[in-house]
């Protein structure tokens, strides 16, 4: 048998077993897309928008919060250093956990709800506290005091929610009692701003970069479905009995899906524009982020008499 042949027929065979066996496997479980559902067409530019636009937000309050970050030693009155460092340290790496990021977006999920219903909730809270109140014989408004409670009661109870999965807040409280009140309740919002700006530049940015690209692969599909949704809707309006109540909603319907197709074109421009710098941004956010926290770190270790080393990133 020719030798260079078997030789180049095995290389072959092996490569071509090693790319099938070492592919990058597709992540599970696989989320299908819904761009051929006509709500989520309908939706779809203005949420590309403001996908795309929001970036700009993230950025401002990772680095607002991390320019405060050289400030958080001078608000502390004689601690025990090492275990300010301690705290921290576990703040930061806090924020790039599994449980620290699922519990985040768990809340983010809640405050959208809250502030999408917080009209209807405040309302229905109101009457039955206004109830209460004329049924004791008072003629006095409660309505302001009521909605005022329930959005401070809803923003601590959801603040609790996750220091309750931040392990620096574990290492605060097992010092509490020696740190004293104040160190204690200066050191959890220190904690808390370390944490969610390392959540940010670290995991929510970079998701927010694939959420893009996702949605940006769906234009063509989108386009599709809006021609079709309103296509729909026409037909429905001309097959059969339809009541007076019937047309007018598909009416609505249809005038929806015009303006999220007149929209597209150039929500679709801007989040393309946004997209080709997202990497250089976030990188720079995540810079940013790493410089203020290093500095913070070594003023920390300083004080507390430990060397200053190289963080396990």
């Amino acid at each position: 048998m020719n030798r260079p042949r078997l030789v180049a027929g095995a290389l072959f065979l092996a490569g071509h077993l090693f790319a099938l066996g070492c592919s990058a496997p597709k992540p599970e479980p696989e989320i299908a897309s819904s761009a051929s559902q006509s709500g989520y067409a309908e939706r779809y530019p203005a949420e590309l928008q403001a996908t795309a636009t929001s970036l700009s937000d993230r950025e401002d309050i990772a680095k607002r919060t991390a320019d405060q970050f050289q400030g958080y030693p001078d608000q502390l009155k004689e601690p025990d250093w090492k275990v300010v460092v301690d705290v921290i340290e576990q703040a930061d790496a806090a924020g790039r956990s599994y449980d620290y990021v699922e519990r985040v977006r768990a809340v983010d999920g809640a405050v959208a709800f809250f502030n999408d219903n917080k009209e209807d909730l405040t309302r229905k809270v109101s009457g039955a506290a206004q109830y209460v109140v004329k049924q004791k014989g008072c003629d006095v408004d409660v309505t302001g005091a009521t909605s005022h409670a329930l959005a401070e009661g809803v923003e601590r109870q959801l603040e609790k929610y996750v220091r309750d999965r931040n392990e620096a807040h574990r290492r605060i409280d097992r010092h509490r009692a020696s740190l004293g009140k104040e160190n204690a309740a200066a050191l959890e919002k220190q904690a808390d701003a370390v944490s969610f700006t390392s959540y940010l530049v670290h995991i929510d940015m970079v998701e927010h970069k694939l959420r893009l690209r996702r949605m940006l692969e769906e234009i063509e599909a989108i386009k599709v479905s809006i021609d079709e949704a309103i296509a729909a809707e026409r037909a429905f309006q001309s097959s059969g009995k339809r009541t007076d109540e019937e047309r007018k909603a598909s009416d609505a319907r249809i005038e929806e899906l015009g303006r999220s197709k007149a929209m597209l074109d150039s929500s679709a421009t801007q989040a393309k524009q946004i997209d080709e710098a997202m990497d250089e941004r976030i990188a720079a956010a995540q810079k940013t982020y790493s410089e203020a926290f290093d500095a913070l770190r070594a003023t920390l270790r300083k004080n507390a008499g430990l060397p200053v080393e190289p963080r396990d990133d």
